[in-house]
């Protein structure tokens, strides 16, 4: 019989990043299944807002530039032993840190550690108090295999994609090709324009959709690269609140990033879509992307070479099909909640 657990997520970065979406999504899985979820996190924080917006009791903390203080680690423990809380889930290694502070005065509670980003990890005394890790792609698996964690229990839980609502894809030029994500190096735009006015030279009935905020690089900059006879080729829509009805008017998206993406959201937003994805092979996107469509990272000759021939409006329509149901067999809803709820009970 599944016992009612009552989980504490500690989360401390402010942002909203795909580790805070994990989170939620996570937190969502196991209340479905009965339990009862908290959150510990800095006020005003992305996961404070997310939190509160599901009813989520939370706890105030510090934010990740702070050095954890008695004080706040007493406060903390008192709020755990009030609640009875059995399971802390660190989303960060500051986070594991206090969860393992936490458990020298709370004998009884137990540990996992929940890890959705590209840090480098490193061996620590922490870890000895953890029960299980969970990881949001086999990419970090591997990063927590190679650096010699061999007896902690390692699991890779995909994320699933959000609701998504298909819309039709339309067999009429000219053929639009979308990259979704913030402007920033990691990212590979530079890459994507340079790739795209090759394929223009080829073919110029296309037109290239460009979503996102701006980061660490402004748009600006990045159409300075852009000759001023080929500017009209190219749309830039700036951050997009509900991104999919971009992605639904592309017939096919592109991932150029050049490092990172240990867990890919977007891969599996346009999957989720039925649209084709040609990606960079960084990261966990191989996971996702079938071989055929995947180039190797900074090769911009090789992406322009992959767009150009697969701009066939039956080929691009069969791969986005074949996406589809990758996701609904592989990555769903039910997978997820069923994977997360499992190691949950059975630590």
């Amino acid at each position: 019989m599944k016992r009612q657990l009552k989980i504490l997520n500690l989360i401390d970065i402010p942002w909203h990043s795909g580790l805070c979406d994990y989170a939620i999504k996570q937190s969502e899985a196991l209340e479905k299944a009965g339990n009862i979820i908290y959150f510990a996190a800095p006020f005003k924080s992305n996961a404070y807002f997310l939190a509160n917006s599901k009813k989520y009791k939370t706890f105030l903390i510090s934010d990740r530039k702070k050095i954890l203080n008695p004080v706040e680690i007493y406060k903390l423990c008192k709020f755990i032993k009030k609640e009875k809380i059995d399971i802390l889930n660190a989303h960060t290694g500051r986070m594991q840190t206090l969860s393992y502070l936490i458990s020298l005065l709370c004998k009884d509670i137990k540990i996992i550690r929940t890890k959705s980003d590209a840090r480098k990890i490193k061996k620590s005394f922490t870890y000895s108090k953890i029960k299980a890790i969970i990881c949001g792609s086999e990419y970090i698996k591997k990063m927590y295999l190679n650096a010699g964690f061999k007896k902690i229990m390692l699991k890779t839980i995909y994320a699933p994609p959000p609701d998504q609502i298909l819309k039709p894809f339309e067999l009429k030029l000219p053929f639009k090709i979308g990259i979704v994500g913030r402007l920033d190096p990691v990212k590979g735009h530079i890459n994507f324009i340079s790739a795209a006015l090759k394929v223009l030279k080829k073919n110029n009935n296309i037109l290239f959709y460009i979503s996102g905020k701006e980061a660490n690089i402004k748009w600006k900059d990045i159409e300075k690269l852009i000759p001023q006879n080929f500017r009209s080729y190219f749309k830039y829509f700036g951050f997009v609140k509900n991104v999919f009805d971009l992605m639904g008017e592309c017939h096919l998206g592109i991932i150029s990033s050049i490092s990172s993406e240990a867990v890919s959201r977007v891969a599996l937003e346009w999957m989720n879509m039925a649209r084709a994805v040609i990606s960079s092979n960084v990261g966990s996107l191989p996971e996702f992307i079938d071989k055929d469509y995947l180039y190797p990272a900074n090769n911009v000759d090789a992406l322009a070479s992959k767009i150009i021939e697969n701009l066939d409006f039956e080929k691009l329509m069969k791969i986005g099909e074949k996406n589809k149901a990758k996701v609904d067999l592989k990555f769903s809803i039910d997978n997820f909640e069923k994977e997360t709820n499992e190691i949950f009970q059975n630590i």
